[in-house]
């Protein structure tokens, strides 16, 4: 927790969705059709064409049968050129309708996809900042794009060949039960098997492919972390890269493991229904020839080509559906792990009725009354990261906030940026409390300056330009200028093209801060807050942030979270934090006469003489 020494603060606060490792929770797969809900009348045209299709693919054997048992014993050469002209027909028929029906069910399985890659990012913006804090980037990354895309194949393909292969399989039983109910039975005896096996093998499938990508998820946190420009500089300042190789093996290995079992499982179930549906045919058959030899009334041997027709093109389509069966089981599984995101409560919302904000007429006078805070609601009633804290910062005037590592500095601009909720008292802009205002017009109000600012991997522009996207060029390098980077950027080789790299890690860290100063310049909000924006910098870097920081500063409310004191001499109110409650407040000269904490710091940065290193004299002694 931030107020006992932590900077991002506590845990998130709700379900663990690293950890979940339990069964599928009930309504998954309700939930999962309900993806298709928007798309109804689409899907009703595809089970219309379904049907049309499998009632021509019965109408061939059935005109086969005709073929054997009428035109060509009665040498009718007519009703044969009919017969066959209809099995053309409805060939043809069922090609071009299977061509209409799988364009669009295509259409509706990549438009599903998109929604829930849409829904899933979006709710996940929604996010207190607790969840990021407390979960892998590695594991969000993983759910967001490879749990999604490995249910593409079920979402696409799915619904229409479950209804197709279930119309068919439907229509071919009723024909067969209509030819002969004896071989109908020799045919479908053991499927009723077949398909509790299918209830299990897909039970197994789906608890591996949980685990498969709970591993997966791992690998691309693990390749996020070490991969990554600042994880690559660590690995090789302290010679790490072969523990990182080693780690990175164990747990491919772990995947190739998981992934080699789940595609195994139920392999061999798979085998036997193949070779079962394989040898059918031959039981039917044997059962027609002794129907026809012992009682040519039973069946005719017309009836039995046409059965087997009938048989073959039931087999195959059903043998489709419990291999169907078995994948929409496995893919509960990576459903289940989508739906605990979007099942996460955002916490920060929107009120009902948010005031509205105006920053062109807003003052940005800040009020803190009385707030209270704790990073977890589980914590202990005293685990507050801050007490009863209460200031007030005017318009056009430097608030600094100072005070020893995790007194909870860093936490009053969280606060006042709404990415927590105080527990209690409240955070007010022009008297109105920030929990009543709508999160993007109190976006609109605040600029934050970090002690390490993100840089996007795009150009120059388009980093100052995220400030506020439809700003003209004119606009931008008047807000670079503020900052005192406009110069060095038209000495780079593509000027305000020029890509930063990953963080921003081509460009010095003077430069990095100045182009988030730009950035804030340009958004123009009437609040800035200045979280350790200098902390991190050289002497002269840190003068010219200074200087570029004054300009920023003009005639807004400041907020400047400080730890080096010589940035903050100059504000017109100093407030002292030590273990969440403010303890001391005034100008820089106020603070001194006080002999309080303020005083111990200020001597220990610019006082205390560090004593002179041990050089051993006493051994020589």
């Amino acid at each position: 927790m931030m107020g006992r020494g932590s900077r991002g603060g506590g845990n998130f606060h709700g379900p663990d969705v690293e950890e979940v490792r339990g069964p599928i929770r009930p309504g998954t797969l309700q939930r999962a059709l309900g993806l298709f809900k928007p798309y109804r009348a689409q899907l009703a045209v595809v089970a219309v064409l379904v049907l049309v299709i499998s009632a021509l693919g019965v109408a061939t054997p059935l005109l086969i049968r005709d073929v054997i048992d009428d035109a060509i014993p009665n040498d009718d050469r007519q009703l044969l050129v009919w017969l066959v002209a209809g099995m053309i027909a409805a060939t043809v028929a069922s090609g071009a309708f299977n061509m209409i029906e799988v364009w669009i069910n295509v259409g509706v399985g990549v438009r599903v996809m998109r929604d829930i890659r849409e829904a899933v990012f979006g709710h996940l913006q929604k996010q207190p900042l607790r969840f990021f804090t407390a979960t892998r980037t590695g594991d969000v990354q993983s759910r967001l794009v490879n749990d999604i895309s490995a249910t593409q194949s079920v979402v696409t393909d799915t619904i229409a060949a479950m209804i197709s292969n279930s119309a068919t399989v439907i229509s071919s039983v009723v024909a067969m039960l209509i030819i002969s109910w004896e071989l109908s039975i020799a045919a479908l005896i053991l499927v009723p098997f077949f398909v509790g096996l299918t209830v299990y093998v897909g039970r197994v499938r789906r608890r591996l492919t949980r685990e498969t990508q709970r591993s997966m998820a791992d690998l691309t946190a693990l390749t996020g972390e070490t991969l990554s420009v600042s994880g690559v500089l660590l690995a090789k300042t302290f010679g790490r890269q072969k523990d990182h190789k080693e780690q990175f093996d164990a747990t491919n290995q772990e995947l190739m493991v998981l992934t080699r079992r789940r595609v195994l499982t139920g392999r061999a179930f798979f085998v036997t229904v193949q070779t079962f549906f394989s040898i059918a045919p031959a039981a039917v058959w044997y059962l027609g020839g002794v129907l026809v030899s012992g009682d040519s009334s039973a069946v005719s041997v017309g009836e039995i080509v046409a059965f087997t027709v009938l048989q073959a093109r039931l087999l195959f389509p059903l043998a489709q559906m419990l291999n169907r069966t078995v994948e929409i089981s496995s893919s509960l599984a990576l459903f289940d792990r989508v739906f605990e995101y979007l099942d996460l409560d955002p916490e920060i919302i929107d009120p009902p009725n948010p005031v509205p904000v105006d920053p062109a007429t807003a003052a940005g006078r800040v009020h803190f009354d009385g707030v209270g805070f704790k990073y977890r609601a589980d914590d202990a009633p005293d685990a507050f990261a801050l007490h009863n804290v209460s200031f007030e910062a005017e318009p056009g005037q430097l608030t600094a906030i100072v005070g020893p590592s995790g007194s909870g500095k860093t936490t009053v601009g969280y606060l006042l940026s709404r990415l927590y909720d105080v527990d209690d008292g409240r955070v007010a802009i022009d008297g109105v409390d920030v929990r009543d205002m709508s999160l993007e017009g109190l976006n609109s109000l605040i600029g934050v300056v970090t002690q390490d600012p993100f840089l996007f991997h795009t150009s120059v522009k388009e980093n100052i330009k995220y400030g506020r996207p439809n700003a003209s060029d004119e606009e931008m390098f008047e807000a670079a200028r503020a900052a005192q980077i406009h110069d060095r950027i038209l000495d780079l080789e593509d000027g305000y093209d020029t890509v930063v790299g990953e963080r921003g890690y081509r460009m010095s860290g003077g430069e990095r801060q100045r182009i988030a100063i730009a950035r804030v310049t340009l958004a123009d909000p009437r609040i800035l807050l200045l979280d350790e924006a200098t902390s991190s910098l050289d002497t002269l870097s840190e003068r010219m942030i200074q200087s570029a920081l004054s300009g920023a500063m003009l005639g807004r409310t400041t907020i400047a979270i400080a730890h080096r004191l010589s940035t903050i001499m100059a504000a017109e109110r100093i407030l002292v934090l030590d273990d969440g409650r403010i303890i001391e407040s005034g100008r820089h000269h106020e603070l001194l006469a006080q002999s309080g904490l303020y005083r111990r710091l200020y001597e220990e940065q610019f006082l205390a003489v560090p004593p002179p290193p041990d050089i051993g004299t006493d051994a020589a002694d």
